[in-house]
């Protein structure tokens, strides 16, 4: 027997793995800043690059500190220190043409004044892995035997056509609204990017988001020195490519990797931003894969070989906004609050629970929460539970669901020791399906003659078999068992007689 075989491309997508290392250190402080007397709070700014390897994923990064402390002259003053971080997570398939995506946060910081001129961090860097594998898949495509039968399949399958990496570079001037006073020193500032759209036209790839940022500022106002400035500020990208289709899917993803905001001399209204954003551009198209599903003799016995493929595929992706509410308590051995000056929080996503046109989202926000009190500034730090519904058509109950989210904002009412909370939610859905294929991947002739009965053989089907399945039993076509068999289909319904020529 002579067997032909031919290749199927088609990719499969990992499952998010999440990695985590411990990151500690000391922070030093500058030697042009006053004397450290009482940390506000510290947040914590993840770069991260990842490079496959087999069976590995390698990561280089750094986290930037911000921290915003009281001095001993009983100033609000602020500064940053980087500590660089390398891991490595394992992740089955990584290796040479694999695709990856890193995102990475920092969490869980603790941290305490060494001394006055420096401080003692320690977190968790939280890297989000994300690895698309190409795939080719060998199957049987032809045997040239006489007499043999040959049952094929066809499934539509996802192929890479295209993949661009790309670097953003921005610089803006950001206003400061007229209803909020003028800044005077910055404090704090923190960015991530939201990807609204992306589309293919004329052999270039668009890409549309908005850069959300959060500022913490001294103003000139001396009843409320203390102010935070929510800003977005779009971005474009055109981005060559001319491999690319109209019908073709594209998804982007980007990734901060530097950011800075600053005042502008002699223009306290003017905050001026440079960052860089690293974009991944994915074109996707559907080819269709014809392949051997089964395979028998009408002549002799056959050994046939069958693997059963499971391709995880990219049905449904896009940011959708959303709101999540939860209240908090500031403990008794702290001041009440009078005015709630800034809130940066970072959410954990516990649960996933996609419906149709939807995903319930169940998880934990971790909060800090910098406020004004008779007794002078301070900060609470904090987790709560929340929950939240993010809509996106196209999304089905029975897919499996990725989910990244951002807190673009945060409304706090409420004095004293009780405080309402609205979380305005920035969320990254990927919905994902597997298809599943079997295949025959080798046949061979075992030399035995196939016993045939002669006459007429009556069958009472069992239910759940085709006239494949009985066909190949009886060592006979399925085109004779329905010359036969007037009324039969494709399937056979439970004790249905069948007629065997």
């Amino acid at each position: 027997m002579k067997v032909q075989k031919t290749s199927l491309q088609t990719e499969t997508a990992d499952r998010e793995v999440l990695s985590e290392s411990l990151i500690e250190g000391r922070l030093s402080l500058p030697s042009d800043k006053a004397d450290i007397d009482r940390i506000l709070f510290i947040q914590g700014r993840a770069h991260v690059m990842a490079e496959p390897t087999d069976g590995r994923i390698f990561m280089d990064g750094s986290v930037v500190f911000s921290v915003v402390y009281i001095s001993a002259d009983g100033d609000i003053e602020s500064f940053e220190a980087s500590s660089p971080f390398r891991h490595s997570e394992e992740m089955p398939g990584a290796g040479a043409g694999m695709t990856v995506f890193a995102k990475g946060n920092v969490r869980d910081i603790e941290y305490s004044a060494a001394d006055s001129h420096s401080v003692y961090v320690k977190g968790i860097v939280s890297v989000s892995l994300r690895g698309i594998m190409p795939k080719n898949i060998e199957t049987v495509s032809d045997a040239g035997e006489p007499g043999l039968q040959v049952k094929m399949a066809s499934q539509p399958l996802a192929v890479t056509r295209d993949i661009k990496r790309d670097t953003l570079v921005m610089r803006e001037d950001v206003r400061i609204p007229q209803n909020m006073p003028m800044a005077v020193r910055l404090l704090f500032a923190d960015a991530y990017p939201v990807v609204k759209s992306v589309h293919a036209e004329d052999a270039r790839i668009v890409v549309e988001g908005e850069l959300k940022i959060t500022a913490l500022y001294i103003s000139e106002d001396r009843g409320a020195p203390l102010q935070q400035l929510n800003e977005s500020v779009p971005f474009g990208q055109i981005i060559p490519a001319d491999n690319l289709e109209p019908e073709d899917n594209v998804t982007a993803d980007a990734n901060l990797m530097d950011f800075s905001l600053n005042t502008v001399e002699d223009a306290g209204d003017i905050l001026r931003m440079s960052a860089r954003i690293n974009l991944l551009c994915t074109a996707r198209t559907y080819r269709e894969a014809e392949y051997m599903e089964d395979a028998y003799s009408l002549a002799s016995r056959l050994n046939v070989a069958y693997a059963d493929q499971c391709c995880r595929q990219l049905k449904r992706w896009g940011c959708v906004r959303t709101f999540a509410r939860s209240s908090i308590t500031i403990p008794s051995t702290q001041p009440g609050v009078s005015r709630v000056v800034c809130f940066k929080a970072s959410p954990v996503i516990l649960a996933l629970r996609p419906g149709e046109g939807r995903v319930y989202i169940e998880g934990l926000m971790l909060f800090t929460m910098c406020y004004t009190s008779p007794d002078g500034v301070y900060s609470h730090c904090g987790e709560v539970p929340f929950e939240a519904e993010a809509l996106l058509e196209g999304i089905s109950a029975g897919d499996e669901i990725e989910a990244n989210a951002e807190v673009e904002s945060a409304i706090c009412e409420g004095t004293g020791r009780d405080i309402s909370v609205k979380f305005m939610l920035d969320v990254a859905l990927r919905a994902y399906c597997n298809v599943n294929i079997r295949l025959v991947t080798d046949l061979k002739d075992t030399g035995e003659p196939n016993v045939r009965n002669t006459g007429i053989t009556i069958y009472f089907a069992d239910g759940g078999e085709s006239t494949w399945d009985i066909a190949k039993r009886y060592a006979t076509t399925p085109d004779n068992i329905k010359k036969f068999n007037p009324d039969m289909g494709d399937t056979a319904a439970p004790g249905q007689k069948v007629l065997i020529f």
